[in-house]
Protein backbone atom coordinates (compact mmCIF):
# COMPACT_ATOMS: atom_id res chain seq x y z
CA UNK A 1 0.00 0.00 0.00
CA UNK A 2 2.87 2.35 0.70
CA UNK A 3 4.00 1.85 -2.88
CA UNK A 4 0.66 3.13 -4.16
CA UNK A 5 0.91 6.16 -1.91
CA UNK A 6 4.53 6.80 -2.84
CA UNK A 7 3.61 6.78 -6.52
CA UNK A 8 0.89 9.35 -5.87
CA UNK A 9 3.23 11.64 -3.92
CA UNK A 10 2.35 10.45 -0.44
CA UNK A 11 5.22 8.98 1.51
CA UNK A 12 4.90 6.15 4.04
CA UNK A 13 5.69 8.75 6.69
CA UNK A 14 2.50 10.71 5.91
CA UNK A 15 0.22 10.57 8.99
CA UNK A 16 -2.48 7.84 8.71
CA UNK A 17 -5.40 10.31 8.75
CA UNK A 18 -3.88 12.31 5.89
CA UNK A 19 -3.31 9.10 3.92
CA UNK A 20 -6.92 8.03 4.41
CA UNK A 21 -8.19 11.46 3.44
CA UNK A 22 -6.13 11.46 0.26
CA UNK A 23 -7.21 7.90 -0.57
CA UNK A 24 -10.86 8.86 -0.16
CA UNK A 25 -10.30 11.94 -2.34
CA UNK A 26 -8.67 9.79 -5.04
CA UNK A 27 -11.50 7.26 -4.94
CA UNK A 28 -14.19 9.93 -5.06
CA UNK A 29 -12.39 11.66 -7.92
CA UNK A 30 -12.27 8.47 -9.95
CA UNK A 31 -15.95 7.74 -9.23
CA UNK A 32 -16.90 11.27 -10.30
CA UNK A 33 -14.92 10.84 -13.52
CA UNK A 34 -16.70 7.55 -14.18
CA UNK A 35 -20.09 9.13 -13.44
CA UNK A 36 -19.42 12.03 -15.78
CA UNK A 37 -18.26 9.62 -18.48
CA UNK A 38 -21.44 7.60 -18.12
CA UNK A 39 -23.48 10.83 -18.21
CA UNK A 40 -21.71 11.89 -21.41
CA UNK A 41 -22.34 8.50 -23.00
CA UNK A 42 -26.01 8.63 -22.02
CA UNK A 43 -26.31 12.16 -23.45
CA UNK A 44 -24.69 11.11 -26.72
CA UNK A 45 -26.94 8.08 -26.94
CA UNK A 46 -30.01 10.22 -26.29
CA UNK A 47 -28.87 12.73 -28.92
CA UNK A 48 -28.60 9.96 -31.51
CA UNK A 49 -32.19 8.92 -30.91
CA UNK A 50 -33.70 12.38 -30.34
CA UNK A 51 -33.58 13.81 -33.88
CA UNK A 52 -35.50 10.88 -35.35
CA UNK A 53 -38.13 10.98 -32.62
CA UNK A 54 -38.42 14.76 -32.34
CA UNK A 55 -38.44 15.65 -36.04
CA UNK A 56 -42.12 14.94 -36.78
CA UNK A 57 -43.31 16.71 -33.61
CA UNK A 58 -43.64 20.45 -33.32
CA UNK A 59 -44.35 22.65 -30.35
CA UNK A 60 -47.90 23.95 -30.14
CA UNK A 61 -48.04 27.52 -31.32
CA UNK A 62 -50.53 30.13 -30.31
CA UNK A 63 -51.36 33.24 -32.19
CA UNK A 64 -50.06 36.35 -30.47
CA UNK A 65 -52.35 37.84 -27.87
CA UNK A 66 -53.93 40.92 -29.47
CA UNK A 67 -54.76 43.80 -27.15
CA UNK A 68 -57.75 46.09 -27.46
CA UNK A 69 -55.44 48.86 -28.75
CA UNK A 70 -54.21 46.59 -31.58
CA UNK A 71 -50.77 45.80 -30.17
CA UNK A 72 -49.76 42.16 -29.99
CA UNK A 73 -48.08 40.31 -27.13
CA UNK A 74 -46.04 37.11 -27.32
CA UNK A 75 -47.88 34.77 -24.94
CA UNK A 76 -44.80 32.60 -24.35
CA UNK A 77 -43.01 35.57 -22.72
CA UNK A 78 -45.52 35.72 -19.86
CA UNK A 79 -46.92 33.50 -17.10
CA UNK A 80 -49.86 33.89 -14.80
CA UNK A 81 -48.78 33.01 -11.28
CA UNK A 82 -51.67 31.61 -9.28
CA UNK A 83 -51.88 31.28 -5.50
CA UNK A 84 -54.54 28.75 -4.52
CA UNK A 85 -55.61 26.25 -1.85
CA UNK A 86 -57.14 22.84 -2.30
CA UNK A 87 -59.94 23.65 0.14
CA UNK A 88 -60.81 27.09 -1.27
CA UNK A 89 -64.28 27.12 -2.85
CA UNK A 90 -63.41 30.22 -4.88
CA UNK A 91 -60.36 28.39 -6.27
CA UNK A 92 -62.57 25.45 -7.28
CA UNK A 93 -64.73 27.94 -9.17
CA UNK A 94 -61.91 30.03 -10.71
CA UNK A 95 -59.07 27.57 -11.40
CA UNK A 96 -60.83 25.61 -14.22
CA UNK A 97 -61.67 28.92 -15.88
CA UNK A 98 -58.03 30.06 -15.62
CA UNK A 99 -56.84 26.76 -17.05
CA UNK A 100 -59.21 27.17 -20.03
CA UNK A 101 -58.01 30.76 -20.59
CA UNK A 102 -54.41 29.51 -20.51
CA UNK A 103 -55.17 26.87 -23.14
CA UNK A 104 -56.94 29.42 -25.35
CA UNK A 105 -54.32 32.17 -25.13
CA UNK A 106 -51.10 30.19 -24.71
CA UNK A 107 -50.22 32.12 -21.56
CA UNK A 108 -48.98 29.49 -19.12
CA UNK A 109 -50.02 29.23 -15.49
CA UNK A 110 -47.57 28.64 -12.65
CA UNK A 111 -49.66 27.48 -9.69
CA UNK A 112 -48.58 27.82 -6.07
CA UNK A 113 -50.55 26.26 -3.23
CA UNK A 114 -50.78 27.62 0.29
CA UNK A 115 -51.85 24.31 1.84
CA UNK A 116 -49.46 21.95 0.08
CA UNK A 117 -52.06 20.39 -2.23
CA UNK A 118 -53.35 21.15 -5.69
CA UNK A 119 -56.89 20.92 -6.99
CA UNK A 120 -58.58 19.34 -10.01
CA UNK A 121 -57.42 22.08 -12.40
CA UNK A 122 -53.84 22.28 -11.07
CA UNK A 123 -53.07 19.03 -9.22
CA UNK A 124 -49.29 19.57 -9.29
CA UNK A 125 -49.17 23.01 -7.70
CA UNK A 126 -45.96 23.84 -5.85
CA UNK A 127 -46.04 24.74 -2.18
CA UNK A 128 -45.42 28.45 -1.75
CA UNK A 129 -42.51 28.89 0.64
CA UNK A 130 -41.85 31.99 2.75
CA UNK A 131 -39.49 33.50 0.16
CA UNK A 132 -42.15 33.19 -2.55
CA UNK A 133 -44.78 34.73 -0.30
CA UNK A 134 -42.52 37.69 0.51
CA UNK A 135 -41.69 38.17 -3.17
CA UNK A 136 -45.34 38.41 -4.22
CA UNK A 137 -47.11 39.81 -1.15
CA UNK A 138 -44.57 42.18 0.42
CA UNK A 139 -46.23 45.25 -1.12
CA UNK A 140 -49.05 44.98 1.41
CA UNK A 141 -51.39 42.93 -0.75
CA UNK A 142 -53.41 40.68 1.58
CA UNK A 143 -52.75 36.96 1.34
CA UNK A 144 -55.92 35.48 -0.14
CA UNK A 145 -56.85 32.76 -2.60
CA UNK A 146 -57.17 32.74 -5.46
CA UNK A 147 -54.70 35.52 -6.24
CA UNK A 148 -53.16 35.94 -9.69
CA UNK A 149 -50.16 37.89 -10.97
CA UNK A 150 -48.86 38.42 -14.49
CA UNK A 151 -45.08 37.86 -14.72
CA UNK A 152 -42.70 38.55 -17.59
CA UNK A 153 -40.48 35.45 -17.68
CA UNK A 154 -37.44 37.37 -18.97
CA UNK A 155 -37.41 40.30 -16.55
CA UNK A 156 -39.48 38.80 -13.71
CA UNK A 157 -41.49 42.04 -13.68
CA UNK A 158 -44.68 41.26 -11.78
CA UNK A 159 -48.13 42.83 -12.06
CA UNK A 160 -51.08 41.97 -9.79
CA UNK A 161 -54.15 40.78 -11.67
CA UNK A 162 -56.91 39.67 -9.29
CA UNK A 163 -57.76 38.47 -5.84
CA UNK A 164 -60.80 36.23 -5.73
CA UNK A 165 -62.79 34.50 -8.43
CA UNK A 166 -63.72 36.41 -11.56
CA UNK A 167 -65.51 35.49 -14.77
CA UNK A 168 -63.76 35.10 -18.12
CA UNK A 169 -64.76 38.53 -19.46
CA UNK A 170 -63.48 40.26 -16.31
CA UNK A 171 -60.21 38.34 -16.35
CA UNK A 172 -59.58 39.00 -20.04
CA UNK A 173 -60.33 42.71 -19.60
CA UNK A 174 -57.90 43.00 -16.69
CA UNK A 175 -55.27 40.98 -18.58
CA UNK A 176 -55.59 43.38 -21.53
CA UNK A 177 -55.25 46.37 -19.19
CA UNK A 178 -52.15 44.99 -17.44
CA UNK A 179 -50.47 44.05 -20.73
CA UNK A 180 -50.99 47.63 -21.94
CA UNK A 181 -49.47 48.97 -18.71
CA UNK A 182 -46.46 46.65 -19.14
CA UNK A 183 -45.93 47.65 -22.77
CA UNK A 184 -46.29 51.34 -21.92
CA UNK A 185 -43.58 50.89 -19.28
CA UNK A 186 -41.32 49.40 -21.92
CA UNK A 187 -41.07 45.86 -20.53
CA UNK A 188 -38.92 43.99 -23.06
CA UNK A 189 -39.98 40.74 -24.73
CA UNK A 190 -43.58 41.74 -24.43
CA UNK A 191 -44.56 42.95 -27.85
CA UNK A 192 -44.56 41.31 -31.22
Amino acid sequence: MDTLFARDGISPRTPPLARRTMLVALLLGSMAAQASTWDEIAALDAAKQAPAAAAPQSAPSHTPFTLSDGRRVRAEDWKVVLFMQSTCSYCHQFDPLLKAISEQTGIGVFPYTLDGRGDAAFPSALTAGPDVMVEFFSSGLPIATPTTFLVNIHTMTTYPLFQGAVDQAGFMSRLDEVFQIALNQGVPHGQQ
